[in-house]
Formats: C-alpha cells, sequence, structure tokens
C-alpha cells in the first residue's frame, strides 16, 4: 500500500494549536516529525492488549483509529480481504479482527493513529439465593415519598432511560413503556434479552408493580425505557457496540426525551480515563446533556479502575446491603462493592444504592431462568445482587428528580444529588445514599459537578477540530458549551492524533 504524500501532513497551524492546548494541560507530547517521515517514525499506538497479541502470534478484536478519512481507512481494510467490519463514529474508527501480519500492516499505515482493543465488556452479576420477600430500595432512596405527594406526585413520567445492556424482554411490570429498541452487538440478531440482566436493570429503573399486584414496584414506575442492546446470550459485549450505542442515544436524545443513561457494566482492561475510548462516549454522552449513572463494579476495595467507573464525570454507584429494611441503622456496605482512588486519582463511588437481595423483573427463557430457578420469585421475578442491581436504584432516582426539574444539567443534577444524599458512615459509600425527595425539595443554588475537570482525550481533539482553532485560549472545560460539537461535523483530515500520548 503506497504511503500519503508528504504534502498532505504539514505541521498546521491547527496542528500547532493542538500542541499548545494539551502541553498546557499537563499532556505527555510525542515529537511530531517533520515530513515525510509519517509511516515509519509515527507508526500508529497499539494498545498493550494488541502489543501482546501480535507478538503472542493471535488474532485479536480491534478498533482501527483513523487519522484522517474514515472511508478511506474502510475501504483499505477491505482491500485487504476483511470483510465483517464495523464502524464506531464515536472514535471516528473502524471494529474488525486482525491477524498480527496485519496488525503489523496497519500500525504503519499512515491513515492509522491508533489500534485500540475491541475489550470485552463485562455483566458480573449473579442471582443471589433469596433471604427476603420484600424489597425496600425504593423506600431507602426515598422514591416512594416523591410517588405520595399529594401536591404533584412524581414517577418519572416521560423521562426517557436507556438501557444499555443485554436487551428487554417482554413483561407485565414494563408494558407498553419500552418505546424504542436496537441491537449493536453485530454476533446476535434481535432486541429481546437472551440474557435476562438488561430486563431485570429496567425493572429496578421503571417496573410498575402489575405482576406483583404492586409488591415489587421500581424507582421511575412509569418512566419510558430504550432498550439498547449491545449483549449476547452470555452477557457478553465489545466495546464498539457500546460506544455505537452510546452515540445512537445521544443522536436521538430528543427523538425519544432520553435523558438519562444506565451501563451496569465494566470493561475488562484497566485505562485511564483520559485514554479509555468508553470513557470518551460516556462524556460526550455527559456534556451532549445525558446523564450517565453506571456501576461501580464487584471487585471490592481498591478496585475501581475500569472504564466508564473510573470516569470522573459520571454518576458511579457502588452497592450496600440494606437487610431488607427502610432503615439506614442496619446497614452495611456490600463486601463485593468496587471502591477506592482511580488512575487518574478520583475517589469512587459518588453514591450507593441497595445491591443485594433486590426482587426484579424476569426475562421468560432467559440464562437467569434456566440457569438459577432457586433464585426465581414465582414465575415473573428473580432475586439479584451486585453493583449492577444499584446502579438502576440511582437511575431511577435521576428520573424523578428530572421529572421535576426537566431543564437541569447533568453537572447540576449530580452536585444536588451528592448535597442531598444521605450519609453513610461506611467506607467506601461516598456521599451516601441519594435522597430523590430531599434533591427534589433543594432549594439552593445548583452548583456543577463538572467544574475543575478536564474531558477525555478525543473531546479535547473533537473540541478544537470541531471549532477550527488555531489558537485556544486558557480553556474552562466545565463552561463550554458542547451543544454545536458532534463528531460528524469535524474534519479529520486536520487533527493530529499525535498531539497526545496514548499510552494505557
Amino acid at each position: 500500500m503506497g504511503q500519503q504524500s508528504p504534502s498532505r501532513h504539514p505541521l498546521s497551524n491547527l496542528q500547532r494549536a493542538l500542541i499548545a492546548l494539551l502541553a498546557a494541560a499537563g499532556l505527555v507530547l510525542v515529537a511530531l516529525p517533520a515530513a515525510p517521515a509519517w509511516g515509519a517514525q509515527n507508526s500508529a499506538h497499539l494498545d498493550r492488549q494488541v502489543l501482546k497479541a501480535m507478538q503472542a502470534g493471535q488474532s485479536i478484536h480491534v478498533i482501527v483509529v483513523a487519522r484522517g478519512d474514515l472511508n478511506v481507512l474502510q475501504a483499505e481494510l477491505r482491500r485487504t480481504g476483511l470483510k465483517h467490519t464495523l464502524r464506531v463514529p464515536i472514535a471516528h474508527g473502524v471494529a474488525v479482527e486482525l491477524t498480527p501480519a496485519l496488525i503489523d500492516h496497519f500500525r504503519l499505515d499512515a491513515n492509522v493513529a491508533r489500534l485500540i482493543y475491541d475489550a470485552p465488556v463485562r455483566l458480573s452479576d449473579t442471582p443471589f439465593n433469596p433471604a427476603a420477600l420484600v424489597t425496600a430500595y425504593p423506600a431507602v432512596v426515598d422514591a416512594v415519598t416523591t410517588w405520595s405527594n399529594p401536591v404533584a406526585p412524581l414517577t418519572g413520567r416521560e423521562i426517557g432511560v436507556a438501557v444499555i445492556d443485554s436487551g428487554i424482554a417482554s413483561h407485565p411490570d414494563l408494558r407498553n413503556r419500552v418505546v424504542a429498541s436496537q441491537n449493536f452487538n453485530p454476533n446476535v440478531t434481535g432486541t429481546d434479552d437472551a440474557y435476562g440482566h438488561g430486563t431485570a436493570v429496567a425493572g429496578i429503573i421503571a417496573g410498575d408493580g402489575t405482576a406483583s399486584l404492586g409488591q415489587y414496584i421500581g424507582v421511575a414506575p412509569e418512566a419510558k425505557l430504550i432498550n439498547l442492546r449491545v449483549n449476547d446470550g452470555t452477557g457478553a459485549a465489545p466495546t464498539s457496540a457500546i460506544m455505537n450505542a452510546i452515540l445512537w442515544a445521544v443522536i436521538n436524545r430528543n427523538t425519544y426525551n432520553i435523558r438519562v443513561l444506565n451501563l451496569s457494566l465494566q470493561a475488562s482492561v484497566q485505562e485511564s480515563s483520559r485514554t479509555s475510548p468508553i470513557d470518551a462516549a460516556v462524556e460526550y454522552a455527559w456534556l451532549k446533556g445525558l446523564v450517565v449513572v453506571v456501576a461501580a463494579g464487584n471487585s471490592g476495595p481498591d478496585s475501581t479502575l475500569y472504564a466508564p467507573a473510573n470516569d470522573p464525570y459520571v454518576i458511579t454507584v457502588g452497592a450496600t446491603d440494606d437487610q431488607g429494611t427502610v432503615s439506614m441503622a442496619d446497614d452495611t456496605l456490600a463486601s463485593f462493592s468496587s471502591y477506592g482512588v482511580t488512575q487518574d486519582g478520583f475517589t469512587k463511588p459518588d453514591v450507593v444504592a441497595p445491591g443485594r437481595r433486590i426482587i426484579t423483573t424476569l426475562a421468560p427463557n432467559s440464562s437467569f431462568a434456566l440457569n438459577y430457578p432457586s433464585f426465581m420469585i414465582g414465575t415473573q421475578y428473580i432475586q439479584l445482587t451486585g453493583t449492577s442491581v444499584a446502579a438502576p436504584v440511582v437511575s431511577g432516582a435521576a428520573a424523578l428528580y428530572i421529572e421535576s426539574n426537566p431543564t437541569v444539567r447533568p453537572g447540576q443534577l449530580k452536585g444536588v444529588l451528592l448535597a442531598t444524599s444521605n450519609h453513610l458512615a461506611l467506607t467506601g459509600t461516598g456521599a451516601g445514599y441519594p435522597d430523590a425527595a430531599r434533591a427534589i425539595a433543594y432549594i439552593g443554588l445548583l452548583g456543577n459537578a463538572d467544574h475543575g475537570l478536564d474531558p477525555n482525550n478525543y473531546l479535547k481533539v473533537l473540541y478544537m477540530a470541531a471549532h477550527n482553532l488555531t489558537t485556544m485560549p486558557l480553556v474552562s472545560w466545565d463552561s463550554v458549551s458542547w451543544d454545536s460539537v458532534s463528531w460528524d461535523s469535524v474534519s479529520w483530515d486536520s487533527v493530529s492524533w499525535d498531539a497526545v500520548s496514548w499510552g494505557s
């Protein structure tokens, strides 16, 4: 394959501006060589897992990030005989499986900036043997008070919550409130829930208790659900599927009034939130106005090192054992709940919610139903444990708050939830339990939890390119408007991916 002409890659004003910006932000820079040595000296960055696979002689699923035109890259991949490719616009890349020889080939391609491991994303929660038949979690986060308000009852009505998970099955408690369904996993067809995890998450957010005569009700029982399937029947999902689902939610947010994203999943490799592609995607959604709620993970103390739980913008949720009671006096931190300091120095989780013995909606004929019959509650429900079932409790609370304050921005909502949470004197619980009623009644100034945060490297490059900036003053990122910034508005040929270090 021929190398691009040196004249296509001068050290432009935009490149100089990117170097200055990223240097000011304290990021590690790599030298931009004088043309024409792009192919030899500016070979693509290989993520650690990609390099290991190449050295071990193994094929691996990757996202090939383009320096310039994505169509050109996809054509180049197909010319080598790779027919199964998937565009990942939010990474400006193409997902594909590469042999070691092709890794070595494309890392020297002048149009390739980075080869990212298209890592599997885990759904790690499992059913828990039932010990109680009554779920207390809606009362623990004070949702019951908001439903019962005689003046203005709040139930999440018309607020869209996107569940990026294993699908949502038909269930009496969810009825006709699943208003949109899309599948992003190239290895499966349809949007039904063969695994069972997504249906369980959906019930915690918005189940209305129809099948239990009101015994088991979600936190926002009249919220709308947007079913974005990324996982197969075993709970496996590639990073690229997660990113494409998030981008779809951003693009379609006004059509379905999507205000909250729930991601009860985590990446399988550790990476800084500055360079993680999943963190780039969740930050893009957050800065576009969507509240992103994620599970902290189930690895115990000092372990919150996986995207998206490590991202400073999102609301990361740990799990407690509420002992089946509304009282906080007997609550403990669940032993599996991840907490600690991230690679970038942020303490996580932000809040906690009940995450043991949670009774929720069961997907019929799913892996959960077939493999864990002893954990079923009747024929319509199942009992689960994990931070994956704690996160949707907070997603439901966020929907209640947004119904009461529809113009709130994600950073403001996070600030209010943190300020009004019920503190727990337990290590690893962040601000404690969100209190939906207290948050809604809060009359103080709305702060901004985004204050002082720097966005992911992808977003910095995107922002400069989208605004055609040749010089960049000192930027206060928490005051920047992202409304006019979109992935398809960028001339990628003018972007210098080599301006930052992509070490991971």
